[in-house]
């Protein structure tokens, strides 16, 4: 069991996506045995997930960049790429991520903590707007779920409406919505909102913040 837990918890603290998916390749026969020993938690960044939710995680981001690599090989670039030098002009520092189920986004949220990015949650479009106007520091970028239960209950619009109260009083920080690959259908809209990128996958996520800023641990490798 111990075994188990101090492996899992050295794969999370792995800074690149890429890398990680690899070494758990590799070790995935050994971290199934470990697994059928029983029942347990590990925890990841700051929050506690069950082995089950955390295996999940480390698989469809697998597959993501085993998908991303395919289309790599045949010739395919980033969808939209930034002129590099212009992301070393700026870094990522603080991000806020406003989603009523944060466990839903604990594994990328440690791989940012992992690569110097400061992590801030909310649950809710209000806390979300709360946490921008009493920050102590600006955020360098936002990333909302599209549908989450607020305090009035569920809203499928939450992430536009969240859009929509950032863009008020702010015209510049990247709004990014992260949810399930059937949000493309309502990319228009979150464009028209002031959203700044749907991301669907893991990879895709990060693509959108390196264009948004370099990531602290990585301008210092």
């Amino acid at each position: 069991m111990k075994e188990a837990s101090t492996l899992i918890e050295a794969l999370t603290g792995l800074a690149w996506p890429l890398f990680a998916s690899v070494v758990v390749w590799r070790l995935f026969p050994l971290i199934k045995a470990l697994v059928g020993r029983g029942n347990f938690t590990v925890r990841v960044g700051d929050t506690e997930l069950t082995v089950q939710q955390f295996s999940d995680k480390l698989v469809e981001t697998t597959a993501d960049i085993q998908q991303r690599l395919t289309a790599v090989g045949a010739g395919d670039g980033p969808e939209e790429a930034s002129p590099q030098a212009e992301r070393r002009s700026r870094l990522l520092r603080r991000v806020l991520w406003v989603d009523d189920q944060p466990a839903n986004n604990a594994y990328e949220a440690a791989q940012l903590q992992a690569l110097g990015v400061e992590v801030v949650h909310a649950t809710s479009t209000q806390e979300g707007v709360r946490a921008l106007h009493q920050a102590r520091a600006s955020f360098d970028a936002v990333i909302s779920d599209m549908g989450r239960s607020e305090p009035s209950g569920y809203n499928t619009d939450a992430g536009l409406d969240l859009i929509r109260a950032v863009r008020a009083f702010d015209g510049t920080t990247p709004v990014f919505v992260y949810a399930s690959a059937k949000t493309l259908a309502r990319t228009d809209a979150i464009t028209a909102a002031g959203g700044s990128g749907v991301a669907w996958s893991p990879v895709r996520l990060f693509d959108l913040l390196r264009d948004a800023g370099e990531f602290p641990g990585a301008a210092e490798a």
